[in-house]
């Protein structure tokens, strides 16, 4: 295998664990989702640059659009935002 391949797979292992030990988590406090990070507009513009750069088909980018959809849903049920 290359090693492009095994950094993929290690990282969607990693990925893959980690997201349901943080839903178990947020599951077992009772709030469902923890407090969201606010992040200031100018450091939403240097991240938006940094995603449009990035190449076309990327899993980063179908990621970054999957913490999105669950920043929506967290603040959708309430989730508070605090400052960085």
């Amino acid at each position: 295998m290359s090693p492009r391949i095994l950094t993929q797979a290690a990282f969607s292992l990693a990925f893959g664990l980690a997201l349901p030990i943080a839903l178990a988590a947020c599951q077992s406090t009772g709030g469902g989702c923890p407090p969201l990070i606010a992040y200031s507009l100018e450091e939403q513009k240097n991240a938006a640059k940094e995603l449009r750069a990035l190449p076309k088909g990327a899993q980063l980018a179908t990621m970054i659009v999957d913490y999105k959809k669950t920043r929506d849903a967290c603040r959708a049920g309430g989730a508070a935002e605090t400052p960085r």
